[in-house]
């Protein structure tokens, strides 16, 4: 069930969620009137929703009421003729999955809001430890074919995906088709109302909620025998809870209210009453204009020409059909007998001209093809496809700095795109899981009690690392290595220009801007340590240094006197009386 796990707390007896819902004051008629305004509000948009789907994304979405669940594999794309649409939306969903959520590498990193703290390596390696433990768990779940689904969805202007606490994998995540859902913004512009409508079964809702939260008609519903087709509407509505309060136990006290109910049942039946720590559908929304509560994406942009595409590809079938099987004008006789149309097929006729075409075709097929090319080229930029495949295009003459500084030009026409992504979406992806994995102490404590105090006291910022993020951050790169390059060249002429440079400051920012392990840099403190302790060794180096020269010096006079001293001890008159030794008889 999408309910959220209370941390030390002692559930309230097992009450049925309608008795639950009396007791708390939840009324349902405020909550069904705002259901009926969100479902209203959505039908100003479905109109191009459906014509998206009809021309370009045939099977993405489930509309209400629109879609037969019970005939799942019917066709659905009797109105698309060429699928350049399709292949394009493929494309963009692909080359954002690896541009911002890749799998196969890491896409974010936790930091200390505090700057102060960035210095210190101990924290540093427990926040890395924890990145490791939410990378794994979102590896392990099925987050990353669930936000796949997202990014297809994102041509229509928006994706919602459900975060859930889970058993088995620590997190669930359940992305939500278009037309199945509606939605509405908050004061700050970002999405603080959902709700959804599912058909469900008398025993899945069983099995989902308990057979005592059932209304009456359904729980006689199953008592009669298998009750396992899908006709019942259940109705799932999230949003702020006004009765929130810190300081009382349950989920339905938490920051955010979830209900459910079945469409057109009692008043006063509710499925379930529960609520959330943090909001449980972050959205994913592609363009905003104003305060609307839904987005655009690349399918509004590319409707006209994927309607003008399909029309041409009809044009160019039937230019070619007429001109391999053209209308023809057939003699009134002929009728009755027939006409052979097989290649080499003869027709015996007895007046000369008797079957002629009807009209000849003198359309230029090679400016159709030129026409249908433009149109595809158009779609493709509507769906970024030409920014993804890039790289494929190039020269493979091309060094491995034009790519970069090429790849860095085109992934910054999708900047605006790429921070809406992380704030709105990915932003609140990482905190909510965090927090889920958190409550349930996945994460290992620090022995030491005031690093302990400390971590539970600081708040923590995401940094995203991922190479359309990086792409973005790469021109602050280049601009460091592009000063550090000049200093070396003025170095060569004069070597103070390398004063002028603080390269402690210099690598701080290049780690910090690349996105660098925590583990991998030391600490102003341990590098001044460092750097000071190579400075006493040094010290005595040169001690020692100069030690060794004065004894070299002083090694052939010491010498000088030792020979003079035997010279004298041998007798030599000279030499004692110059060294005094005579004096002594």
């Amino acid at each position: 069930m999408e309910k959220e796990r209370t941390q030390g707390a002692r559930l309230p007896p097992l009450i049925r969620a309608s008795d639950l819902a009396a007791r708390l004051h939840v009324d349902r008629k405020p909550i069904e009137r705002t259901v009926a305004q969100l479902i209203e509000k959505r039908h100003t948009y479905e109109t191009r929703w459906k014509e998206i789907r009809a021309y370009q994304l045939p099977y993405v979405g489930a509309f209400d009421g629109v879609d037969d669940e019970t005939n799942a594999g019917r066709r659905k794309d009797t109105n698309v003729w060429h699928n350049c649409a399709w292949d394009s939306n493929q494309v963009f969903a692909a080359g954002v999955m690896g541009g911002l959520t890749p799998p196969s590498r890491k896409w974010f990193r936790l930091d200390f809001a505090d700057t102060e703290l960035k210095d210190n390596s101990d924290l540093g390696k427990i926040l890395d430890e924890r990145i490791d433990i939410l990378a794994d768990v979102l590896e392990k779940s099925n987050f990353y074919t669930a936000v796949h689904s997202c990014y297809l969805e994102l041509a229509f202007g928006q994706a919602p995906l459900g975060i859930f606490p889970d058993r088995q994998y620590g997190v669930h995540f359940v992305p939500y088709p278009i037309g199945s859902y509606a939605m509405e913004n908050g004061p700050d512009g970002t999405v603080q109302t959902f709700c959804r409508k599912l058909k469900m079964s008398a025993v899945q809702m069983a099995d989902k909620f308990g057979e005592e939260n059932l209304p009456e008609n359904i729980r006689a519903e199953i008592a009669k025998g298998p009750a396992l087709k899908a006709h019942h509407t259940v109705v799932w509505y999230v949003a702020p809870n006004r009765n929130h309060d810190p300081q009382k136990l349950g989920s339905f006290h938490l920051p955010y209210l979830s209900v459910y109910y079945v469409e057109g049942s009692a008043e006063g039946d509710f499925l379930h009453v529960g609520g959330f720590h943090e909001w449980p559908v972050p959205v994913a929304r592609y363009l905003i204009m104003g305060n609307e509560s839904y987005g655009k994406g690349p399918g509004w942009f590319a409707e006209g020409d994927a309607k003008v595409l399909h029309l041409l590809e009809k044009d160019k079938l039937t230019m070619v059909e007429l001109s391999v099987k053209p209308a023809f004008a057939v003699d009134a006789n002929l009728a009755t007998k027939g006409i052979n149309l097989v290649p080499g097929g003869k027709t015996f006729v007895e007046q000369r001209d008797a079957v002629t075409p009807l009209f000849q075709v003198q359309g230029n097929l090679d400016h159709l093809l030129q026409v249908v090319a433009d149109a595809t080229e158009r779609i493709k930029r509507a769906y970024s496809a030409d920014l993804f495949m890039m790289l494929d295009s190039q020269e493979k003459s091309m060094t491995a700095r034009e790519v970069l500084e090429r790849t860095q030009e085109k992934m910054n026409i999708l900047g605006p795109v790429v921070q809406r992504m992380q704030f709105e979406f990915l932003g609140r992806i990482i905190e909510r899981v965090y927090n889920i994995l958190d409550r349930a102490r996945m994460f290992p404590e620090p022995e030491d009690e005031e690093t302990q105090e400390l971590l539970r006291n600081q708040e923590l910022k995401i940094e995203y690392i991922s190479p359309l993020a990086q792409a973005q951050k790469m021109s602050g790169l280049v601009n460091i290595e592009q000063a550090v390059a000049f200093v070396a060249q003025i170095a060569q002429f004069n070597q103070a220009a390398l004063d002028k440079v603080d390269w402690n400051e210099t690598i701080n920012r290049y780690f910090d801007m690349l996105g660098a392990p925590a583990a991998m840099k030391r600490t102003d403190d341990e590098y001044l340590a460092i750097q000071q302790k190579k400075e006493e060794e040094m010290q005595k180096m040169q001690q020692m240094q100069q030690a060794a020269q004065m004894a070299e010096i002083a090694a052939p006079a010491a010498q000088a006197a030792k020979n003079a001293t035997e010279a004298a001890k041998d007798g030599n008159p000279a030499i004692e009386q110059l060294l005094g030794m005579g004096m002594l008889g």
